[in-house]
């Protein structure tokens, strides 16, 4: 009985271990919300990849939500994916670019006219993609 005690006990501490720990919203939407406004100050000053970096690093975090917490922050990751998408387009990386843009679409990214004035977004205005991309936005 003492062996199956020690056991359970052993399990639940390896359980407790690995549990994810809860998700402060309110830290978090702050957190996020200085990220994006860092992300929008480095593309202003044309600081692309300082742009990257800081997005790169938000998304990350993002990342390790589950679909469900995700869910909340659909419109801040629409407006981060197309900071990322300036960011990217300007370092020259334009396939990355068009990715991020049409994750901003996805989540609900729909100022087609911001998308298609955006001087940062001008180097992917050749390419058949961005036009398709643009045709996704609800309006």
């Amino acid at each position: 009985m003492k062996k199956l005690s020690l056991w359970i006990a052993l399990g639940s501490l390896c359980l407790l271990s690995f549990a994810k720990p809860a998700l402060n919203v309110a830290q978090f939407e702050t957190y996020s919300q200085q990220m994006y406004d860092l992300s929008t100050k480095y593309i202003q000053n044309k600081q692309f990849q300082n742009a990257d970096k800081t997005i790169s690093v938000w998304l990350n975090t993002y990342n390790t939500f589950s679909d469900k917490e995700k869910a909340n922050y659909a419109p801040l990751y629409a407006k981060m994916q197309y900071n990322y998408a300036c960011a990217l387009a300007q370092n020259n990386d334009l396939y990355q670019a068009l990715k991020a843009l049409e994750e901003a679409v996805d989540a609900g990214f729909n100022n087609k006219e911001q998308a298609t004035t955006d001087p940062n977004l001008s180097g992917l205005k050749n390419y058949d993609s961005f036009q398709k991309i643009l045709s996704n936005i609800k309006s």
